[in-house]
């Protein structure tokens, strides 16, 4: 059998992502900042966009006979949408006034450094120890490293990082996490009291981790009470001395896409539209138009970037309209959880708004990511709605974050002398009609930062 290339003709149908269709899905999945940061790129790429002003100018028109062959209805959108839309008043307070300048922890380690009555030469070892401590106010550094780097004796060295480690925050500069809370507990306490609490430290931190309290008590001679009082006082000090200082570009904050309040008995959904660029086609290039008449080159120039322009304000119009619709459902189906709070939030799925608004699980997957709306509970990102669902009586269903919510709640209210086992937990949540696993309950205990039984055993 002889093989040779050659040549077929074959039609078919299949999606095709065009550049336009990829630009629509990317603006869709884009976060309110995001889309803010890519209109102002487009802004200055495209010479026919503009932004639209508070007050707008009375646009000139053209006299039809001198653009016979341009469609401009095409090129223009109707301003006017059918869904509600929020704009902050200029009045209102601004997210940014809330924030107020802080200092970093080398900063305010320095200005107590200062304050020392140290030489030049002190004064740039301080510096260096202080410039060296990680994210967490540890030196991770050895002294010997140090005073290599800083060609000074280790002596030199030692002397300024004990003093640095007296500085508030109390246990900064230290080695380590137990290093940090001896030193804090050097400064706060005295006697036999500090005596114990540091043996715990030193010899007894693997306990202290796992709260064996009653084998801690064992191993020092003392009642599990005294123990616990000694425990108690260690889990007071602070294990992150810099957790209390702002880190250099850090500050963050979030702004909601969405507005939920209730109105006569009814919740509505707004669109926050505060801080968002409005944009439309610059008039002045009908002008360009009627000037390059003659010229093919620059008027195909100017309709290409007509046309891009007019897709982009088209693409953000679907986007405003996908996230509203995909909000109102939720509000729809949720009713129950913006009356009751957290424990009522129903289960749903992404399949379930998209069967409602008539569109693909992906493009509501798309649609609400880094997306946020203002509930009367709080702020939610849009996916914290979508959560799996377990039986109840009744025939109800009750989502995960509603037995998360039970789950704390019975938690709470147990007795700390007797702190309720996993399988004591998922029986009382049968008896309240939730059937849910042994181990169901510690994946949503673990989810919920709490610890197991033995951990929350106190002896009072």
């Amino acid at each position: 059998m002889k093989l040779a290339p050659t040549i077929n003709l074959e039609q078919k149908q299949e999606l095709i992502m065009t550049p336009k269709l990829q630009q629509a899905i990317e603006l869709l999945q884009l976060s309110k900042l995001e889309l803010n940061n890519r209109l102002e790129e487009e802004l200055l790429e495209n010479p026919v966009l503009e932004l639209v002003e508070e007050e707008i100018e009375e646009v000139e028109t053209a006299d039809e006979d001198e653009f016979e062959d341009l469609n401009w209805e095409e090129y223009f959108v109707d301003s006017s949408s059918n869904y509600t839309t929020y704009n902050q008043d200029e009045d209102e307070y601004n997210y940014e006034n809330f924030i107020s300048a802080s200092i970093t922890l080398e900063e305010h380690l320095i200005n107590q450094l200062q304050l020392l009555n140290l030489t030049d030469q002190e004064i740039q070892i301080g510096e260096y120890i202080i410039g060296s401590l990680n994210s967490d106010g540890f030196l991770d550094v050895s002294i010997n490293e140090l005073s290599k780097e800083l060609e000074v004796e280790e002596e030199k060295v030692l002397i300024l990082l004990n003093k640095i480690q007296q500085f508030d925050p109390l246990g900064v500069a230290a080695r380590n996490l137990e290093d940090s809370l001896l030193i804090q507990v050097d400064n706060l306490l005295l006697g036999k009291k500090r005596k114990l609490i540091k043996m715990i430290i030193n010899d007894y931190f693997e306990l202290l981790s796992k709260n064996k309290v009653k084998k801690i008590a064992k191993e020092l001679k003392i009642t599990p009470q005294q123990s616990q009082k000694l425990v108690d006082f260690i889990k007071t000090l602070n294990p992150r001395p810099a957790s209390q200082f702002e880190r250099q570009g850090e500050t963050k904050y979030i702004e909601p896409d969405l507005l939920v309040e209730k109105v006569n008995n009814n919740y509505v959904v707004t669109m926050n539209q505060s801080n968002a660029p409005r944009l439309r086609i610059n008039s002045y290039y009908q002008k360009l138009l009627r000037k390059f008449k003659s010229d093919k080159e620059a008027k195909e120039y100017l309709k290409e970037k007509i046309d891009s322009a007019l897709w982009l304000i088209k693409s953000i119009e679907q986007r405003r309209m996908t996230i509203y619709r995909i909000a109102q459902v939720i509000v729809e189906l949720q009713r129950e959880f913006l009356e009751k709070g957290l424990k009522h939030l129903k289960p749903m799925t992404m399949q379930d708004v998209a069967d409602e608004i008539d569109m693909h699980e992906s493009t509501v997957s798309r649609a609400t990511t880094q997306k946020y709306i203002q509930t009367p509970h709080g702020l939610f990102e849009l996916k914290f709605f979508f959560s799996s669902g377990v039986k109840a009586k009744g025939g109800r269903s009750l989502s995960s974050v509603s037995i998360k919510k039970i789950i704390e709640e019975i938690i709470n209210n147990e007795d700390v002398t007797k702190p309720l086992s996993d399988q004591k937990i998922a029986n009382k949540l049968g008896d309240l009609g939730t059937k849910v696993s042994r181990r169901t309950v510690a994946k949503y205990r673990n989810e919920l930062g709490i610890k197991s039984s033995t951990k929350r055993k106190r002896y009072e």
